[in-house]
């Protein structure tokens, strides 16, 4: 069930609000939704006894639209760059575990080649520092995508997901920072990330 809806974060790096549109066909609001069983299998990786439940939310920057899946009740900021979803006091995790949705065009939002990007250049998110042990690497499709879950040096956990189509002007990123408290709540996290739906990269 669709709880609330948010705004989803402006530009980055070093594009704000350009106003570029894509040059995908985007999905249809009345035609998105969450793929069948996303939510219900993100659930089904809580921990036993964990006070965690994620539901589906609707994410809008400026026009572009996102399905998302984030935890209920936690708060929701777009002051800075990008949607901060923090956890309410007594909600079941420490409160350094933080999740952001970003739509993030470089340059001057017209990069096409998203995939050499993610993989290759030295400014993709993906690169997470010789202090972190990758976990998980992988890639994703329909759309194309990758998934990296790094260990940080403290025991936590670093989650990246992005989305990505060459024909669109932005892609969509998915980061999860996880206490080492809470690091049983990261195959969750995954999953919620990697079962967002952005309008904007099509299908």
């Amino acid at each position: 069930m669709r709880r609330r809806l948010t705004l989803l974060m402006g530009l980055t790096l070093l594009a704000a609000g350009c106003g570029l549109t894509s040059s995908v066909d985007e999905i249809p609001i009345n035609e998105a939704q969450l793929g069948a069983g996303v939510l219900e299998g993100v659930n089904a990786l809580v921990p036993d006894g964990s006070p965690v439940v994620f539901e589906e939310i609707i994410a809008d920057d400026y026009g572009n639209i996102a399905i998302a899946i984030a935890p209920d009740l936690w708060r929701i900021s777009t002051d800075d760059v990008g949607v901060d979803i923090t956890p309410i006091p007594g909600g079941g995790t420490e409160q350094e575990t933080v999740m952001k949705l970003q739509a993030i065009c470089v340059g001057f939002c017209d990069r096409q080649d998203w995939a050499e990007y993610m993989y290759t250049d030295e400014f993709s998110p993906f690169v997470v520092g010789a202090d972190a042990e990758v976990l998980l690497d992988e890639p994703l499709s329909d759309p194309e995508g990758r998934t990296l879950v790094a260990e940080r040096p403290d025991g936590g956990r670093r989650v990246l997901v992005s989305r990505w189509n060459d024909g669109a002007t932005h892609f969509f990123l998915c980061e999860v920072l996880i206490d080492p408290a809470d690091v049983a709540l990261q195959p969750a996290f995954t999953a919620a990330c990697e079962g967002a739906v952005p309008l904007w990269v099509g299908r």
